[in-house]
């Protein structure tokens, strides 16, 4: 039993493990990029920029409109 030789193990080296791992993450990653601009920023591009003024303007309100409109008070007795 003197003569018995180690098996050797079956697994790679831990660097090369490592690096496989390593690259497989970042396949990963620039999939998940590229999954998130096909469905986020490509789908729903507009055919120009917007109109910000647009967006946050408040409608406007005529003379007309102010003076029809009556502020009808509660009758609460006390």
């Amino acid at each position: 039993m003197q003569n018995v030789k180690p098996i050797p193990p079956d697994l790679p080296r831990a660097g090369l493990l490592r690096w496989e791992i390593g690259f497989a993450l970042l396949i990963k990653l620039l999939f998940l990029i590229g999954l998130w601009f096909l469905l986020f920023r490509w789908l729903d591009r507009p055919a120009g920029p917007p109109d910000i003024a647009a967006r946050l303007a408040l409608p406007t309100a005529t003379p007309a409109t102010l003076s029809t409109t009556t502020v009808k008070e509660s009758n609460h007795v006390r």
